[in-house]
């Protein structure tokens, strides 16, 4: 596995979250048909992911013992700032979905969506809050101390993560920012 910025990484899942549910909605539309749903209950669903994902949020930018985010960025790995060291390009816009995590949300939930409850096709859309917290908590902790967080620095230990200086803004003419 090569590195991959963090941010990135935690993304990419959660537009294969919503990649698989878009597919399962297709799929439990064409097979079962189009079934109203009730403007409260949707309503409610989304007040109560919106409440999540602002305590998960809130939960991982704290220095709590369980829940922080913030202490791992802190105890990641220095990596030398090496032009050889960093992967160039942006790997978010060549592969913007993770297909085994896709095919795995797909392949658990749609399933259980056709067999047990229609709700159940948009189940993947509960991790991809999680997934999207972290995003945004790691890139406020990036952008505060002007560091990049990474993970795939040992091949070994793929979830470990590592940091490297931001490098320069470019602009337009590639001349140094003032």
């Amino acid at each position: 596995m090569a590195m991959v910025r963090y941010v990135h990484d935690e993304l990419r899942d959660v537009f294969s979250a919503l990649a698989a549910s878009a597919v399962n909605v297709a799929v439990m539309v064409s097979v079962r048909g189009f079934s109203p749903v009730r403007p409260s209950g949707l309503a409610l669903l989304a007040g109560l992911a919106l409440a999540f994902l602002a305590v998960y949020t809130l939960l991982r930018s704290s220095r709590l013992k369980w829940f922080s985010g913030v202490k791992q960025f802190e105890a990641a790995v220095p990596v030398e700032d090496t032009d050889a060291a960093l992967p160039t390009g942006d790997s978010l816009r060549r592969h913007p979905i993770g297909l085994r995590l896709f095919a795995a949300c797909v392949a658990m939930t749609l399933p259980l969506a056709l067999l047990w409850d229609s709700w159940m096709a948009v189940f993947p859309l509960w991790p991809a809050l999680a997934w999207l917290g972290r995003a945004v908590v790691c890139a406020r902790w990036e952008r505060r101390h002007g560091r990049l967080v990474w993970r795939g620095h040992l091949p070994e230990e793929p979830w470990e993560l590592s940091v490297s200086r931001r490098p320069p803004t470019r602009t337009a003419t590639d001349a140094p920012p003032a």
